[in-house]
């Protein structure tokens, strides 16, 4: 009788110890929200509605089928350092468009671009500013503005079309300490560099980074290292019609000293400035073309007259000349009607100005 009496305590235990695992397991599992981009009813009134990210949202965890990226250069926004995503809804996939242009993303695409700084003083914390989203609709891309709160919990709807500053005090990644009163653009500066008007049959809004010759890059996912073309089409956002890679005019990345001189300036200025100054651009009026695929030094701006001289400026690139470079002027300078870019910076890129100079000295001195 003690026998029974002891392995029906034993039993017993067994099965509250396996009842107790398996509601903890249920209490635990916690199903999330899908992505939702409902063309409808979009922009939402705060950046959590659209379910991009698990977890914190400051976190910046993607959600399943958000998929990260980085172009192999990036746009200089005043130091701020960025993540972005690429998100399809389910059975759709981008195509290819050539080398040098962005792929051509289906109805309800998301391209999604936080904007960050790290050790922002005086608590030293990671600090989120804004995060813009391009939505593409029936009728075309609509770009969204996003403006986080002081708390890092949520980012809400910038709708007064106005835009606005954010002080930001911070150690850069090379130990300075450094401010800037950050702007956060408005709808309209933020379609002045999204523009084009490639047939002249009227201004369109596109997305500047994802194309061909930006992703034919590695990137460090948390599945490994993988070129980034390889796994969208892996993961199905593109299709088979993109070339192999081998074959793909590829820009790299600028701060890549293994790369030649000419290739890293030629992606830099690429990245930052030639969806201005490219056919159809807003500043297509003006001769220079700074796309990377432009081989031609002279459109390109060496020897090129600018179409608005400034002092010591006599060519946009002034061969073996830096400091009497247009280009170098206007990149070095934070005058409102001299800098360039005039909108996306209030800060100048030193390590931009310096890789340009060297480059432009590196040119034969024929400019005459």
């Amino acid at each position: 009788m003690g026998k029974h009496y002891i392995l029906r305590i034993i039993l017993l235990f067994f099965v509250v110890i396996i009842f107790s695992c398996s509601k903890s397991n249920e209490d635990e599992y916690v199903e999330l929200p899908e992505v939702s981009v409902n063309l409808s009813t979009i922009p939402y009134a705060k950046l959590s509605e659209y379910h991009f990210f698990n977890g914190p949202i400051k976190d910046q965890n993607p959600n399943t089928n958000l998929v990260p990226y980085e172009p192999a250069s990036a746009l200089f926004s005043d130091y701020a350092h960025k993540k972005r995503f690429i998100w399809l809804p389910k059975n759709t996939h981008a195509t290819y468009n050539g080398d040098g242009n962005v792929f051509e993303f289906p109805v309800g695409a998301a391209i999604i671009k936080t904007f960050y700084y790290d050790h922002v003083q005086p608590s030293n914390t990671t600090k989120i500013v804004e995060t813009r989203l391009l939505i593409r609709k029936s009728g075309g891309w609509q770009a969204y503005t996003y403006v986080w709160n002081d708390e890092q919990t949520d980012a809400i709807l910038e709708a007064t079309g106005n835009g606005l500053h954010k002080a930001i005090n911070w150690i850069d990644d090379n130990g300075v300490n450094r401010n800037v009163n950050y702007w956060i653009p408005s709808q309209t500066e933020c379609i002045t560099c999204h523009k084009i008007n490639p047939n002249q049959t009227g201004e369109i809004t596109i997305p500047i980074g994802p194309k061909p010759q930006n992703l034919n890059t590695t990137y460090n996912y948390t599945t490994g290292a993988e070129n980034q073309i390889t796994k969208w089409k892996t993961l199905g956002i593109l299709g088979n019609d993109v070339p192999n890679l081998s074959s793909i005019h590829s820009t790299v990345d600028w701060r890549d000293t293994s790369k030649s001189l000419e290739l890293r300036a030629r992606s830099y200025i690429d990245i930052n400035c030639a969806h201005c100054h490219r056919e159809g651009g807003h500043c297509a009026y003006v001769a220079q073309r700074f796309n990377f695929s432009n081989t031609d030094l002279h459109s390109f701006g060496v020897c090129l007259v600018p179409l608005f001289n400034i002092p010591n400026g006599p060519f946009i690139i002034n061969g073996g000349n830096a400091d009497y470079s247009d280009m170098i002027i206007r990149m070095n300078s934070t005058q409102g009607d001299v800098m360039m870019p005039y909108i996306g910076r209030s800060l100048v890129h030193q390590e931009g100005v310096q890789l340009m100079k060297d480059w432009i000295n590196s040119l034969p001195a024929n400019c005459h």
